[in-house]
């Protein structure tokens, strides 16, 4: 059979397999589903035929412009949502000319579309104080959430590094957590004092008794199964409500964790360590971050404004306009009038 012949959908399966086999997370394999599926659907939404042969760059191109006009979360679909779904149509088309489901990458010359590049706000010390201010960490739940919030600020984990934590790879004496990041790679990230503290609360006197064996996951839920990452994400929906902050969500928890960490005289290299970054590139983001901050909060270290400078001192100059001949220093005026008196 003419492998171009193939339907769409026996192809995405394939895909499927093929990402999973090769070891790729469940996050990354339902990130490819999601877009790939949209496509197909979109593709009998607009009676157009799913078979192979007959998609290529035009239809591609026709989808982007779909996917443009699609509404999102706050109005217009965001830049970066779109420009995800290109990447992942993208990486598809090379897997089937790689395959040899194709004679030639037909979406080669279709270029995701550029993101609109904006400018994070992390958190500041008063939304910090307030979204701790809305937890008691003296109930059970209450406990579990402020360590969870001190741990994501403390060491920037990605909500899945930390409900999939185990409770064996938190060292609270060396003050340190063993993370399984993306790519199964393992890296080791310290915490502070305050953060031992609020973890040592939940683990010591609130933590439940695990459904699971006793090297099960760190953060549970009441009743003691391990917490997913749809209940991470209701947390802080939560949180954002109850404190005040409305543009609270996970990830910017890992954003305030990055600039801070700079601002605070951490190393590049080490935050990209903790971080779990393959490179440089992204770092150089938080350095940039940082930079604007440090100059924020050096606003009040001004050499002119430690300066004593006489500024209620008016000056008077003896350039009125009526002539060419005046004087635009101090006082000038008065001087030359002196002089024009000597001179008679």
């Amino acid at each position: 059979m003419n492998p171009e012949k193939l339907e769409l959908s026996e192809l995405i399966e394939k895909f499927e397999v093929h990402k999973r086999s090769e070891g790729y997370s469940e996050r990354t394999v339902e990130w490819y589903q999601q877009a790939l599926g949209l496509f197909q659907d979109w593709l009998e939404e607009e009676n157009m035929s799913t078979c192979l042969d007959d998609i290529g760059k035009e239809e591609a191109r026709l989808f982007i412009l779909h996917l443009k006009s699609r509404p999102g979360l706050k109005g217009a679909a965001s830049s970066h949502t779109v420009n995800n779904r290109v990447r992942a149509l993208r990486a598809f088309f090379n897997w089937l000319y790689e395959e040899e489901y194709t004679e030639c990458h037909r979406l080669e010359k279709v270029k995701p579309p550029k993101t609109r590049k904006k400018r994070i706000e992390i958190l500041t010390d008063e939304e910090i104080e307030r979204i701790f201010a809305s937890i008691n960490p003296d109930t059970v739940l209450g406990a579990r959430n402020t360590a969870i919030i001190s741990l994501m600020l403390d060491t920037g984990l990605r909500l899945t590094e930390v409900v999939t934590l185990k409770h064996q790879d938190v060292h609270l004496d060396n003050r340190y957590v063993k993370v399984l990041g993306k790519g199964d790679k393992e890296r080791i990230v310290s915490f502070g004092a305050n953060c031992r503290r609020a973890l040592s609360n939940y683990a010591e006197k609130y933590r439940f008794e695990s459904q699971e064996q006793e090297d099960g996951t760190f953060f549970l839920c009441i009743d003691g199964h391990p917490m997913g990452a749809e209940g991470l994400r209701s947390l802080t929906e939560r949180l954002s409500k109850t404190a005040g902050v409305p543009r609270l969500h996970p990830h910017l928890l890992r954003h305030t964790y990055a600039t801070r960490f700079l601002v605070n005289g951490g190393d590049s290299l080490l935050l990209q360590q903790n971080l779990g970054h393959a490179s440089l590139e992204m770092v150089r983001e938080y350095v940039h971050l940082a930079g604007q901050l440090i100059a924020q909060i050096n606003q009040g270290c001004s050499p002119l404004d430690r300066f004593k400078m006489n500024g209620t001192r008016r000056y008077r100059h003896a350039f009125n306009g009526d002539g060419q001949d005046g004087q635009i220093y101090p006082n000038a005026g008065n001087s030359s009038r002196k002089g024009r008196g000597r001179g008679k």
